[in-house]
């Protein structure tokens, strides 16, 4: 072991000698290599750091959340009852624990006050069996039993870490106080750790039990996430949820949906969501980036191999065998690699704080991320596979080559050898491909944010300020009246052109309100068929508030209140898709609910305008909205949209004050401008475009360098066949072309071989980009015409430069 350590050292010290020679290639070897793996391990560690890291859940492989899923849509989360969780519960055979939340944190947020100025505070009501569920312990204190869970029991909450520093400087004594919460009293019974960040956006927990109202069949907000019991599958788990629903439907018609089925999801999937994919693509970016890297630094080192070809003969001569040749090369190869590796690192230290920096909010754990002992692991196991793969190529180029023409020709022979011209166009022909697909990937993700740039929101962002104002125990008629009485208060304000009320604003989130609907004369068939709509309560003046045109009929007024005839506000979308056309729809009714199930005090809307068509719950989708007047609904009210003559931002201790001359317990939080929730919006597809941008410009120059490289090579081992054909007569044109024509030839195959690999890669994006056909055949051509230019005009380079000089010249050469 010792005699194979110290030959090792040998080899590795004689490779850096002979590379230190050479101090420019190896210069511009390393800081290729580094930008190459810098990028694949920075991007590693993003992917380690969100994705391959365990959560904090105990047997996570276990865990899985489940709702009910819809047939007619895809993307559609059924939402469970708290008498239907406990039915799956109870009934259930798969599961070990199960445990109830609801399907997003908004609308369950409590005011915290007594402690400074009151603070909106979102919140998750769990069951009791949540928290073991998972297998999360509290820092400090305790988390939820089942005494906790139950009607009459003592109100308690958890706090998240967050909230526990900020709001009450994370003093430990807080543990068994009272804390108001929207005006009732909470016992603080614990803390979280600072990594519990589930569901994501929670500020604290309280037991889902104490609320009598939840416990009604028709109230449905939850999902379930549930342990399954040791070797069930996921498919165990569907079959076993679909049966429970099966009797559930048969015990309850009237609550149950047809087409409903079961969906179980691994914890992961439900965390990470759509960022999985996202990252995924990324790493896979990063790493085709690096193969380019390599191919180009393989190429240079053939290069060498045939300028050192005399020189590896005299060795061959004294007695060298290929075994040694072989390991020297590979030795090299190795110094290299990991020069490459060690300054990578640094590389992607930075690079991780740029990603951190310029990526959306709401990626999981995305703060965390950092160089870690795997990415190390990462970056020394590439940077060994690219230590093979420069040593083997020059080591096959050289195996079994004639010793006395090698001395007696130097790189002549290899040059025109079929070996070498293998190689070469080998190289040049996977560059290519790699460098097609990263174009491609690189300009389908630039059309797309392009496309979203384009498209229409539905209502004019600029100069409108949204904030929101929660009140919590009052009743419908208190809350009617004080969104009258402050949205009157704010437009007399002349810094105020309009103001409204809304349920939900524009991009709050994925989940909002989804309401089947039937347009009368539509039968049981048709009505089956319609889509489910995104139901808003809004005030008069909301439209104008938002921008949002109105294309026919007239906008909500203070006299659609109760006692009144129903009226309602549909989108385009809706519109035609229920009655034809915007202007056959004013007039028709709408009933709103299940078709085949309609409640006994059901009754029919009637349209009185169309609204154009809005992006409410994600950038680049609209769902078809209906809009129903806060005085006619329960529904409440949770944002206020204020149009401003002056900047937004001006208006905001306007409606401070016009809330706490109102109600001083109140507190207005998640103050955003129109702008910055479309600015928010848009982060994600912002970040993909620039990451991708960034591996297009950097593939698109590593293969003109490539390029550039292989053909001067070539030019350089032709220069005499140059001389012979000018001093024969030959054109300079013809000669010109010929020298270009094996290359371009393999640029042009490179293109060709790619296609499959780019139809793969469009079915892949074709659920994360929005407006793009199922194959974006503008982005590859585009792509194919850019890489072409940049090879044409590298080629050429050299190719012109060689031609420069006197055809004697050549012909001694």
């Amino acid at each position: 072991m010792e005699i194979i350590v110290s030959k090792f050292a040998r080899e590795f010290l004689q490779a850096i000698r002979i590379l230190v020679r050479h101090l420019r290639f190896l210069l511009i070897t390393v800081l290729v290599l580094s930008l190459g793996i810098g990028m694949s391990t920075a991007l590693f560690s993003v992917m380690y750091g969100i994705l391959l890291k365990p959560l904090p859940v105990q047997e996570q492989n276990r865990v899985v959340v489940a709702w009910k899923g819809d047939r007619k849509d895809a993307a559609h989360i059924g939402e469970l009852s708290y008498p239907e969780f406990q039915d799956w519960q109870s009934r259930s055979k798969a599961f070990a624990m199960m445990a109830a939340m609801p399907t997003t944190v908004y609308g369950y947020g409590v005011t915290l006050t007594g402690h400074g100025e009151p603070v909106e505070l979102e919140r998750s009501p769990v069951t009791a069996a949540f928290f073991s569920l998972l297998g999360a312990h509290a820092a400090l204190g305790r988390t939820f039993e089942e005494s906790d869970d139950r009607s009459g029991a003592e109100p308690t909450v958890v706090l998240q870490s967050s909230v526990w520093k900020s709001q009450f400087h994370a003093d430990p004594s807080v543990i068994g106080k009272t804390v108001d919460l929207s005006g009732d009293g909470y016992t603080v019974i614990g803390v979280m750790p600072p990594d519990f960040d589930f569901p994501a956006g929670a500020q604290l927990w309280t037991p889902l039990g104490l609320d009598a109202r939840w416990a009604k069949r028709d109230a449905t907000f939850l999902q379930v996430i549930g342990r399954l019991n040791a070797g069930v599958s996921l498919q165990q788990a569907r079959d076993d949820i679909a049966g429970v629903m099966a009797e559930e439907a048969r015990q309850y018609l009237q609550n149950s949906e047809p087409g409903e089925f079961a969906v179980t999801t691994p914890f992961a999937d439900y965390v990470f969501g759509d960022n999985k994919p996202a990252i995924l693509l990324l790493w896979a970016a990063s790493l085709l980036l690096l193969a380019i890297a390599c191919i180009n630094i393989t190429s240079l080192l053939l290069a060498r191999a045939i300028v050192r070809e005399k020189e590896v003969a005299v060795r061959v001569a004294l007695g060298a065998t290929q075994k040694q040749l072989a390991q020297q090369f590979v030795a090299e190869g190795l110094v290299l690699s990991s020069a490459g590796a060690v300054a990578g690192c640094g590389v992607a230290r930075i690079l991780i704080q740029l990603v951190i920096g310029l990526a959306p909010q709401g990626i999981p754990r995305l703060s965390s991320v950092h160089l870690n002992g795997f990415s190390l692991l990462f970056a020394c196991l590439l940077s060994m596979v690219i230590a093979l793969s420069f040593g083997l190529a020059p080591a096959f180029l050289m195996n079994k080559r004639d010793v006395r023409h090698s001395l007696n020709e130097g790189g002549a022979r290899t040059a025109g050898s079929w070996r070498g011209a293998f190689l070469r166009k080998g190289l040049l022909l996977a560059e290519t491909t790699v460098t097609m697909l990263l174009l491609a990937s690189a300009g389908m993700v630039v059309h797309n944010f392009y496309n979203l740039q384009r498209a229409r929101l539905g209502f004019v962002p600029d100069h409108v300020l949204t904030a929101e104002v929660r009140l919590t125990n009052t009743d419908a008629a208190e809350r009617k009246a004080f969104f009258t009485q402050l949205l009157e208060r704010l437009r007399s304000h002349p810094e105020v052109s309009a103001a409204g009320g809304i349920l939900l604003r524009p991009f709050e989130g994925t989940i909002g309100w989804d309401v089947p609907y039937q347009a009368r004369g539509q039968d049981l068939y048709d009505a089956k068929k319609n889509p489910i709509s995104n139901f808003e309560s809004v005030t008069p003046g909301y439209f104008q508030a938002a921008g949002t045109q109105l294309l026919s009929g007239r906008d909500f007024t203070l006299a659609d209140r109760e006692g009144n005839p129903r009226v309602m506000v549909v989108s385009e979308r809706l519109a035609r898709r229920a009655f034809g056309s915007v202007e056959r729809s004013l007039g028709q009714q709408i009933r709103l609910g299940r078709a085949e199930a309609p409640r006994e005090n059901s009754e029919w809307w009637t349209v009185t305008g169309v609204v154009e068509d809005a992006q409410y719950r994600k950038l680049g989708i609209t769902q078809g909205e209906i809009f129903v007047p806060f005085l006619q609904t329960n529904v409440p009210i949770r944002y206020v949209a204020i149009r401003t003559k002056i900047e937004p931002a001006s208006v905001l201790s306007i409606l401070r004050q016009e809330v706490a001359a109102m109600d001083k317990t109140l507190a207005v939080s998640k103050v955003r401008t129109m702008e910055q929730l479309v600015g928010d919006a848009k982060t994600g597809p912002r970040f993909s475009m620039l990451l991708f941008s960034l591996f297009g410009v950097f593939a698109c120059i590593l293969a003109g360098v490539g390029v550039y490289g292989l053909v001067a090579d070539s030019v350089t081992q032709h220069r005499r066949e140059m001389g012979i054909r000018m001093a024969l007569g030959a054109q300079r044109k013809s000669v010109l072309l010929l020298m270009m024509r094996g290359e371009m030839r393999a640029v042009l195959l490179g293109g060709i071989f790619s296609l499959p690999f780019l139809l793969g890669l469009a079915r892949a994006y074709d659920h994360l980009l929005y407006g793009l056909p199922g194959v974006d055949f503008l982005s590859m051509t585009t792509a194919f015409v850019m890489l072409c230019s940049v090879a044409l005009t590298t080629s050429i380079v050299p190719t012109l430069r060689a031609m420069e000089a006197p055809v004697a010249k050549l012909l001694v050469e």
